[in-house]
C-alpha cells in the first residue's frame, strides 16, 4: 500500500501585487511536489476581499465609489473609503445606494438569482446606525434618513417594509473587522461614547447623539439594539441585523464559501501568506482568525511574509508555529514557489 502522503492546506491573503487566491497558488506550488495541496484565498475587506470571493470564476467590477463582485449566487459590495469632517455626523447613504446599484436586475424579491448578498462594511466611517443605507434602499421616514444621527433625534414614523422585500428570500451578511463583532451600539460601551470620548467630544452632545441612535432604533428593530456587532460600521451592523442579516469576518465568511473547516480538519500543516505580519497587523486579520481555527482543529500554522516583525514568543501566543520571510526577488510568485518549496523541505523529517 502506498504511504499517504501529507496534506497541506495553503490559505494566502494578498501579498504584494498578487491577489489572496494567486498568493495561494503560488506558495502551493512549492509544496506540490512533496505533498497533497490545497490553496485558498481570504482577505479582511476592500477590493481584496471582492477579488477573493469572485475567484476563480466569477468577476469584480471597479465602480466610482467602491467595488461590486459577482458570481453564481453571490453578489458582494463595498465602498471606498470616506473620511467625514465629523466624526460624528457621517452617513451610510452612500453605501446604500450603491448596494442599491448592485442589486438592479437582480432583485430577490423580482425572483432573481441571488442566493447571499455580502456587504463589506469595514472600510466605512459613519456614525448614523445605518439610517442612511436604509433610506437609500428605500425606508421612509417623517425625518431625513441621510443627514446623519441628530434629525433622527425628532423621528416619529419609520417604514421598513420595501427594504426588507429588496433582501426576501437570500441571506444578507455583513462583513466586518474582526474585533467588531462585539461592538454595542448604544450607552456607555456604545459606538458614540466610545469614538466620543476618543475625539475629546462634549458629554452633552455625546449623550444627545446616542439618544438620537436610540430612537431610530427604537423604530427599526428595538430587539436588536442591544445585540453584540450592532455598533460595528458607526451602527450599520444594526441596520443589517434589523433586516434579518448576520454578521460575519471577510475571512470567515470566505473559509464558509469554500468549506474551509473540511480541509482544515483534513490538512497536516497549514501554511498562510500575508503582505506583512506584525504586531499591529497580525497579517490583516486573515492570519489571526486562521490561527484560531487551527488551534481548533490541532493542526500547526506557519505563516510567510516579505515582512516579517513579531517574536517567537509573540507568534506561539497568537497561535503560530514560525514564520518565514518571503524568499528574495521581485517575481512575487517565483518568490513564493521557492519559499514554499523551501519549508516543504524542512517539513519532510516530521512527515
Amino acid at each position: 500500500m502506498a504511504e499517504r502522503r501529507p496534506r497541506v492546506l495553503v490559505a494566502g491573503g494578498p501579498v504584494r501585487d498578487l491577489s489572496a487566491r494567486a498568493a495561494a497558488v503560488a506558495l502551493a506550488t512549492g509544496f506540490a511536489e512533496s505533498a497533497e495541496v490545497a490553496a485558498v484565498g481570504l482577505a479582511q475587506g476592500g477590493r481584496a476581499l471582492g477579488q477573493a470571493l469572485v475567484e476563480p470564476e466569477g468577476e469584480l467590477e471597479s465602480l466610482s465609489t467602491g467595488w461590486l463582485a459577482r458570481r453564481p449566487g453571490l453578489v458582494a459590495v463595498g465602498i471606498d473609503p470616506v473620511t467625514p469632517e465629523d466624526p460624528l455626523t457621517g452617513s451610510s447613504a452612500a453605501l446604500g445606494r450603491l448596494v442599491g446599484y448592485s442589486l438592479q436586475g437582480d432583485d430577490p424579491a423580482q425572483g432573481g438569482r441571488t442566493t447571499s448578498v455580502a456587504i463589506d462594511l469595514t472600510a466605512l466611517d459613519v456614525h448614523d446606525a445605518g439610517a442612511g443605507f436604509l433610506g437609500a434602499l428605500g425606508a421612509t421616514a417623517d425625518v431625513a434618513l441621510d443627514a446623519g444621527p441628530e434629525p433622527l433625534a425628532a423621528l416619529t414614523r419609520l417604514e421598513l417594509d420595501a427594504v426588507r422585500a429588496r433582501f426576501a428570500g437570500c441571506e444578507l451578511v455583513g462583513l466586518v473587522a474582526s474585533g467588531a463583532l462585539d461592538d454595542q451600539l448604544l450607552g456607555l460601551r456604545g459606538v458614540t461614547s466610545r469614538r466620543g470620548r476618543g475625539l475629546g467630544t462634549p458629554a452633552e452632545r455625546m449623550l444627545a447623539v446616542d439618544a438620537a441612535l436610540e430612537r431610530f432604533a427604537e423604530l427599526a428593530d428595538a430587539g436588536q439594539a442591544r445585540v453584540a456587532g450592532a455598533g460595528a460600521a458607526g451602527g450599520v451592523g444594526f441596520a443589517i441585523l434589523a433586516l434579518g442579516g448576520r454578521l460575519s469576518t471577510g475571512p470567515a465568511f470566505c473559509a464558509e464559501r469554500i468549506g474551509l473547516d473540511r480541509g482544515l480538519a483534513a490538512a497536516d500543516l497549514v501554511v498562510a501568506a500575508c503582505d506583512s505580519f506584525d504586531f499591529g497587523r497580525r497579517g490583516g486579520g486573515v492570519v489571526t482568525e486562521l490561527a484560531g481555527w487551527c488551534e481548533t482543529a490541532e493542526t500547526p500554522l506557519v505563516v510567510v511574509s516579505p515582512t516579517i516583525e513579531m517574536s517567537e514568543r509573540e507568534m506561539r501566543v497568537m497561535g503560530v508555529e514560525s514564520g518565514h520571510l518571503l524568499e528574495p526577488g521581485t517575481d512575487t510568485a517565483a518568490a513564493l514557489t521557492a519559499t514554499g518549496r523551501r519549508l516543504a523541505a524542512g517539513w519532510a523529517a516530521r512527515w
